[in-house]
């Protein structure tokens, strides 16, 4: 399971409506330390759930300091499921994205970040689902306006998006960077409520790539 930022019990309703039960679930995984991303960490911890993270998720949810994940350290979650940790820049300690792979496929989960230096041009991956949080030509008229109206909030609002979320334009830049040649699907995930244009989108990673894209709901579901 990637990201536990839901409460538990959420978390075991929406896997029963799947057929999925929390005793089957081998590892859960999360990327960063903000709630929205691991509020269920303790959780997963006291039900004995594999739980892995970076040290200080770990150190906050009484983890196994074992289950450490560190920049390009692989290490196996399941008998069958490798993981390669890798740095990410965002506003949370020691933020990470993942290359997961199995014997079948290779995913990319980059969640809650402005950009990545990993170098992941050798992989070759099978489905990639990726932060594209906000249009920065809107973004950028919006925050040019509220420094206009002195609107200090909004104004302190923007700054921490431009400075720890990606736009549409570096989520392509960076797509453009990896080996798509077997990709199934790109998954756009994290959209801005207002600064984002789910069918735009859609449209100028599809146009970039040529692979079928799809943007993940906030209360779940693609469109």
């Amino acid at each position: 399971m990637l990201e536990v930022g839901i409460p538990f019990k959420e978390i075991m309703y929406k896997g029963l409506n799947q057929g999925i039960k929390m005793s089957e679930i081998d590892a859960a995984v999360v990327t960063h330390g903000h709630g929205d991303h691991c509020c269920a960490a303790k959780d997963f911890v006291s039900h004995r759930i594999p739980f892995y993270a970076n040290e200080d998720v770990l150190s906050k949810c009484g983890g196994n300091p074992k289950n450490r994940l560190v920049h390009n350290e692989m290490r196996y979650l399941a008998k069958d499921t490798l993981i390669i940790p890798f740095n990410v820049e965002h506003d949370a300690p020691n933020s990470l994205g993942f290359v997961i792979c199995t014997d079948k496929e290779t995913l990319l989960f980059v969640n809650d970040c402005k950009f990545f230096k990993a170098d992941l041009s050798d992989y070759k991956f099978d489905y990639v689902c990726i932060e594209a949080n906000y249009d920065g030509q809107q973004m950028h008229f919006a925050y040019e306006d509220a420094k206009q109206k002195n609107d200090y909030q909004n104004i302190a609002r923007y700054e921490r998006l431009f400075d720890s979320h990606m736009s549409l334009a570096h989520c392509r830049d960076h797509l453009k960077k990896l080996n798509l040649s077997q990709c199934k699907a790109i998954f756009l995930m994290h959209l801005s409520d207002r600064h984002a244009n789910e069918n735009k989108f859609k449209e100028t990673i599809f146009e970039a790539t040529g692979i079928n894209t799809y943007v993940c709901k906030k209360n779940g579901g693609i469109v």
